[in-house]
């Protein structure tokens, strides 16, 4: 029977998450076994499922410490700050830091790849509240700044979240080889692009140039 995790975990409770984060980001769910997990960690299997039940709740643990990651750089900074013009740059902002963050300089493309059978109704469940959640910090955003007279996204404004929040999750991918100095020069194209198609002033696509 798996132990509870405690609130502290154990250097060997690490040990297993980091190296399961890993290999998850790597190759995907149906790309890693337990045991895999378990010798990169230089345990037995079951000193593995002494912490874990088994490897949906291995992943799923997983998948929350990626979306704790995207919040910590992104979303929760977004939400903290009053000004919708501020958020929309911290977004972009958020996204080159996070790039430059060594918990995803081994790679998390893995979280993306769609396991050939279903994964238990938890992971599903964890992805899509993190895609809402995230999106409405987006939508809210973008309609604050509609409301305040910076942007005018007429029809568009709930397709530019949803375009937002892909660029979000795909960006990661691609990018994380280049250099940090690449990332916010591309980071600041696509910021610019975005003001000078909505914003209603050029003082604010001049903001964007500060990415």
């Amino acid at each position: 029977m798996p132990r509870k995790a405690s609130q502290q975990p154990s250097a060997t409770l690490q040990a297993i998450r980091d190296h399961a984060f890993t290999l998850f980001g790597r190759h995907g769910y149906e790309g890693v076994s337990i045991g895999e997990i378990a010798g990169h960690a230089k345990l037995s299997k079951g000193a593995l499922y002494w912490h874990f039940p088994g490897k949906e709740a291995l992943y799923l643990d997983c998948l929350m410490r990626l979306h704790a990651i995207f919040n910590e750089h992104i979303f929760d900074r977004m939400r903290a700050c009053g000004d919708p013009v501020t958020r929309i740059l911290m977004l972009f902002n958020g996204l080159g830091n996070m790039l430059a963050d060594p918990r995803v300089q081994t790679g998390v493309a893995g979280y993306w790849l769609t396991p050939m059978r279903s994964t238990s109704p938890r992971v599903d469940e964890a992805q899509r509240a993190f895609e809402c959640t995230s999106r409405e910090v987006i939508v809210e955003t973008l309609r604050e700044g509609v409301a305040r007279g910076h942007f005018d996204y007429q029809d568009d404004l709930e397709e530019m979240a949803s375009a937002i929040m892909a660029l979000v999750e795909a960006i990661i991918l691609p990018l994380r080889h280049q250099e940090h100095s690449e990332v916010n020069t591309m980071l600041s194209v696509l910021a610019r692009t975005l003001f000078r198609a909505y914003a209603k002033s050029s003082d604010l696509v001049e903001r964007a140039r500060a990415i």
